[in-house]
């Protein structure tokens, strides 16, 4: 089990004040480094960065619906944009968890959120009993065409100064980040 020196902990950023804004990532990875001799500090830096640039987009998402005046969350705005691309803005809930990469679970609270709304209805399959699909509402399709441009015009936004290669190699160095913690297991740090 991994232990952290007291005289470094008391150093340790606590409040939401110290964990915020330009710096935190290598202020926090400089103590690392400091109370851990075998500390990687640019991995660490490079993570609690990746974790900042979340946050900040995920408030400015928020900021962006009030702009709009929706109140979806993140996984409804993804469910919406993928009915909104699917073809004749349906799917099933299985092609749903695909697609989103989510447990059924979580397809079914989505969409019953989004039902509730009157945003998307389930529609039984013609020949299928076991299958049923879901699709957008005329209110959800009118939603669907606020938010889904929006969105684009935002991700678009959030890449301001980033030439072409720079975009992609940014994609590429995420998606191995992603792919680490995907096959990330907590029992090899023991």
């Amino acid at each position: 089990m991994l232990h952290l020196r007291p005289e470094a902990r008391q150093d340790m950023p606590n409040s939401d004040e110290n964990r915020t804004g330009d710096g935190y990532p290598l202020r926090s990875a400089q103590l690392y480094a400091e109370a851990f001799d075998w500390a990687d500090e640019h991995a660490i830096e490079s993570s609690l960065s990746v974790n900042a640039a979340y946050n900040a987009q995920i408030a400015a998402v928020s900021r962006l619906c009030a702009a709009l005046g929706v109140s979806r969350t993140m996984g409804r705005h993804a469910l919406l944009r993928l009915l909104h691309f699917a073809s004749q803005q349906r799917m099933t809930q299985f092609e749903i968890a695909i697609e989103m990469q989510v447990t059924s679970s979580n397809v079914t609270f989505l969409v019953d959120g989004l039902e509730k709304e009157g945003l998307v209805q389930r529609m039984p399959h013609p020949t299928d009993r076991r299958t049923v699909f879901v699709q957008l509402t005329s209110e959800g399709q009118a939603m669907a065409q606020i938010i889904v441009p929006s969105m684009a015009r935002f991700m678009a936004r959030m890449l301001d100064g980033f030439s072409d290669a720079e975009k992609h190699q940014l994609s590429s160095l995420l998606d191995r980040f992603r792919r680490n913690a995907e096959r990330f297991d907590a029992k090899a740090l023991d």
